[in-house]
């Protein structure tokens, strides 16, 4: 049996920042922003010299969280996220190495919560490439607007998303595992279905596991 022309589609889930309702009673996962230090370096894209102190985060909310009479959970979970960028604990960190996955580096960083107490136990994601596969005949998109980067790339927001077959053909697996998708204005990070579990803790591990059939619907 021949699969679907969408083939690419069932196979790569996105790893996401899960939504949380601001009008519910209880406490938050914190949503990381760098310290001043780490703001000033290009870790988003590229590795930091081996040596340097690792990155630093604290909760951007913070402010908006007291306003709001909002607390954040006491103890952060396996993952967090800085924009689209996943910061994982040391256990997925170590399973992530065995994959020697190309364009990513995976840099020590600290979270500073609420009660300024130090979380060193991270790790955050950083994709010195991106891939852009996504199919601009397939997907729902913006198409009148975007952002010009120059050279011809535009960046698009993405409404559903749907891949290219043809590109993703044309790149072995093992160079595909994850990856953060180009030309889009939310780089979203994808995972194969074979490592996409890396990620999933059964609504308990600080994202979430989507696949693109169920996005933005689900999510």
């Amino acid at each position: 049996m021949t699969r679907p022309m969408e083939e690419f589609d069932f196979d790569y889930f996105l790893i996401l920042e899960p939504r949380q309702d601001d009008d519910k009673d209880h406490d938050l996962i914190p949503a990381l922003t760098p310290d001043d230090d780490t703001a000033s370096l290009p870790f988003r894209y590229k590795a930091i010299p081996f040596g340097s102190k690792p990155l630093v985060f604290v909760n951007g909310f913070k402010e908006r969280q007291a306003r709001l009479k909002q607390t954040s959970i006491r103890i952060p979970p396996p993952i967090l996220f800085e924009g689209a960028n996943p910061v994982v604990h040391t256990p997925i960190r170590d399973k992530l190495l065995q994959f020697n996955i190309p364009n990513l580096e995976i840099q020590p960083a600290i979270f500073i919560d609420d009660w300024d107490k130090w979380h060193e136990d991270y790790w955050y994601l950083t994709f010195t490439e991106e891939f852009d596969c996504w199919s601009r005949k397939r997907s729902d998109y913006e198409r009148g607007h975007g952002i010009d980067l120059g050279g011809g790339e535009v960046l698009r927001t993405i409404h559903e998303l749907r891949l290219d077959n043809d590109k993703l053909r044309k790149v072995p697996l093992e160079e595909r595992l994850l990856f953060q998708l180009g030309g889009a204005t939310d780089a979203f990070v994808l995972a194969h279905t074979s490592i996409a579990h890396l990620f999933d803790g059964h609504g308990k591990s600080g994202a979430q596991v989507l696949s693109l059939q169920d996005y933005p619907d689900k999510w």
